[in-house]
């Protein structure tokens, strides 16, 4: 059996600390038919969040929003959209950016952009 992507462990990791804080998860690589969501969940407030979640090196001069391209988060709103159409009717929803740093996402603390 082989060791799991750097990305499958962000986001394991990511997951784990939403739980932490009180998120209740639906859904891991969701497939709508717009975008693949990373982390599709429901905060302590109640809203439905589609998180992306980026891996990022500790040494790395770039932002985590700069990986996130205008037109993959243009599909990531589409699908939130389908979503509340389809199977979440009455949640307010957003799109969140999560980095965490490779190769250890666990070495650093996540670094969190809230409703882009």
């Amino acid at each position: 059996m082989s060791n799991p992507s750097t990305a499958i462990l962000a986001e394991r990791h990511v997951a784990s600390n939403l739980k932490a804080g009180g998120w209740k998860i639906f859904a891991h690589d969701l497939r709508t038919p717009f975008a693949q969501i990373d982390v599709l969940a429901v905060d302590p407030d109640g809203i439905l969040v589609a998180v992306e979640v980026k891996a990022r090196h500790p040494t790395s001069w770039s932002q985590g929003t700069d990986c996130l391209e205008r037109k993959q988060l243009s599909r990531l709103k589409r699908s939130l959209e389908w979503l509340l159409a389809t199977r979440f009717s009455g949640y307010h929803a957003r799109v969140d950016l999560a980095c965490a740093t490779l190769p250890d996402p666990t070495s650093r603390p996540l670094v969190w952009y809230r409703d882009l």
